[in-house]
């Protein structure tokens, strides 16, 4: 954050300039008051009192000049027009408003830095504020800029203006006094300039520690997706929000916010030749300008960008770590990112990569708890949650569910002739027939030594008895070997059902597994109904 801070400083007088840029210094003092819905009250107070001193310092100038009008115009954007700031006059003919910045007298300053006429003729070219301006005697313009005559053809510009009714030539002293007047505007506006970035800047800052907070405080992947879109929202009125990870030589899309959702989401594209694949290969934020111009698709194979005239894509990174990911702005409108606000948007997406990665592990080591390790499917931990999930669905729904408790029949002799690690892998071939037969929502689980538990969503006691015979003839027909012996394996079974044998869940549980023992004393190797035996 430091350093972020010392880089914003030695960049902010390089990149205030930027067209088209609402905090711009180009854009003070005219334009933003005039739009004064694109700023807070706060910023729009400080504009305005660099206003009121204007036209102090443009009276006293009047009175001290004996002039009849001192204007000063500010400039529209790309030297096309000039419109009426401050004034001081005291002639009828005075008319303020807006007119194209080459008309008149006014005109000849395109090239020049001031221009003195005394006297002023009739045929002279005409004063754009005056409807008649036959009484002038003598007039004086002179541009406020720090910059060059072209420089002031990309950026605003001020023109201070004077006339009276003497047809004298300018003195040297009331050129100094209009020089002095220009310079004072051009001091205060850069103090009224300090004033306004200065607090875009802690506004923009307390809106980035705002979506900070609500980032840190998200846990899995989905709240962490969004929680970084909800604090870019806060900084950019943007049509789009995406982050896409990154996998080897192709990305896929977690998080889409925006049009055509389903094109997007989940899917997977390749780097090759996109914005995306040189923002990874480069580890920087492209475009250089955050305008889109289309010549490089955002997306491998994906036209969707096309409509967007605003597009960045930012590194999801951490130090020197390989880019795990990119987040994406897009917007139909140009010139949505203020200066200062892609820094800020760089800020969001490193703590949304530290975020993500934390996430990632926060969700492997919740599945490392609810797994067994050997198997790989639920534990008893995880059954038990998903047997109180059920019964509590089916209790809600009043339908219902079944239960199957199996066991590796004579397990103990299989440990003790071909030793422990075989009969991890035949626990672990169990496992795997279980995995088969289950269906999505359905739950299959080790829940003891060489015992696993199935349960069932909405299933009958027919249904429940068909997976149990389908999976005990799937183990049956393994062929184990160990020592050069086949190994046969069978289980048993236990299977009862909600409501039918009992409406409450730990009897049903009971049930299930005396279930199991009657299949046991029957010989193994064969499915018991609880509701068979009463």
């Amino acid at each position: 954050m430091v350093k972020w801070f010392t880089r914003l400083a030695k960049q902010r007088q390089k990149r205030s300039s930027k067209a088209g840029d609402i905090t711009s210094v180009d854009t003070l003092p005219f334009y933003l008051e005039q739009n004064s819905d694109l700023i807070s009250s706060d910023r729009l107070h400080v504009i305005r009192q660099f206003r009121g001193s204007v036209e102090n310092q443009l009276k006293i100038l009047q009175l001290s000049l004996n002039a009849t009008s001192v204007v000063l115009f500010w400039s529209g954007p790309l030297f096309e027009q000039l419109t009426t700031y401050a004034f001081s006059s005291q002639s009828v003919n005075f008319v303020s408003g807006t007119f194209p910045s080459a008309s008149g007298i006014v005109g000849a300053l395109k090239d020049h830095t001031e221009i003195a006429l005394a006297p002023h003729h009739s045929n002279s070219p005409a004063i754009p504020y005056y409807s008649d301006s036959s009484s002038v005697g003598s007039f004086f313009a002179q541009i406020l800029s720090s910059g060059e005559p072209d420089q002031r053809k990309t950026g605003n510009y001020g023109v201070l203006c004077v006339d009276r009714v003497a047809q004298e030539e300018w003195s040297p002293l009331e050129r100094t006094l209009i020089s002095a007047t220009a310079e004072q505007i051009l001091q205060n506006l850069e103090l009224s300039r300090d004033l306004f970035l200065t607090d875009v800047e802690r506004q923009t800052l307390q809106l980035v520690f705002d979506g900070l907070q609500g980032l840190n405080s998200a846990l899995d992947l989905e709240s962490v997706y969004n929680a970084a879109a909800q604090a870019l929202g806060l900084l950019v009125d943007a049509d789009l929000f995406a982050i896409s990870l990154i996998h080897s030589n192709y990305h896929e899309f977690c998080y889409f916010s925006g049009d055509n959702k389903e094109q997007i989401l989940n899917h997977k594209f390749v780097l090759d030749d996109s914005l995306i694949g040189q923002v990874v290969k480069y580890r920087k934020t492209f475009p250089e300008t955050s305008t889109y111009t289309g010549r490089v698709p955002v997306v491998n194979g994906l036209k969707l960008f096309e409509r967007y005239k605003t597009v960045l894509v930012v590194p999801l990174l951490q130090e020197d770590n390989p880019v795990t990911g990119v987040l994406i702005i897009a917007a139909r409108g140009e010139n949505i990112l203020t200066w200062n606000s892609r820094e800020m948007i760089e800020i969001i997406a490193a703590q949304a990569a530290i975020k993500i990665d934390l996430a990632h592990s926060h969700e492997k080591i919740q599945q490392m708890a609810i797994t067994d390790p050997l198997t790989g499917i639920a534990n008893r931990r995880a059954f038990q949650c998903g047997f109180s999930a059920m019964y509590e669905r089916a209790r809600r729904r009043v339908g219902p569910f079944s239960l199957i408790i199996c066991d590796i029949d004579l397990f103990k002799r299989v440990n003790d002739t071909y030793g422990h690690p075989f009969g991890d892998q035949v626990i672990q071939q169990v496992a795997r027939q279980l995995n088969e037969v289950v269906r999505t929502g359905d739950l299959a689980a080790r829940i003891g030594g060489e015992e696993f538990a199935i349960l069932l969503e909405d299933t009958g006691l027919s249904g429940a008895l068909d997976v149990a015979e389908r999976l005990r003839k799937k183990i049956e027909k393994l062929r184990l070997f160990s020592q050069g012996d086949t190994v046969p394996v069978t289980i048993s079974l236990g299977v009862t059902e909600y409501p039918l044998d009992t409406d409450n869940q730990d009897t049903l549980f009971n049930y299930a597994d005396q279930a199991l023992y009657r299949a046991k004393e029957s010989g193994r190797n064969r499915s018991v109904c609880w509701h068979d035996m009463t």
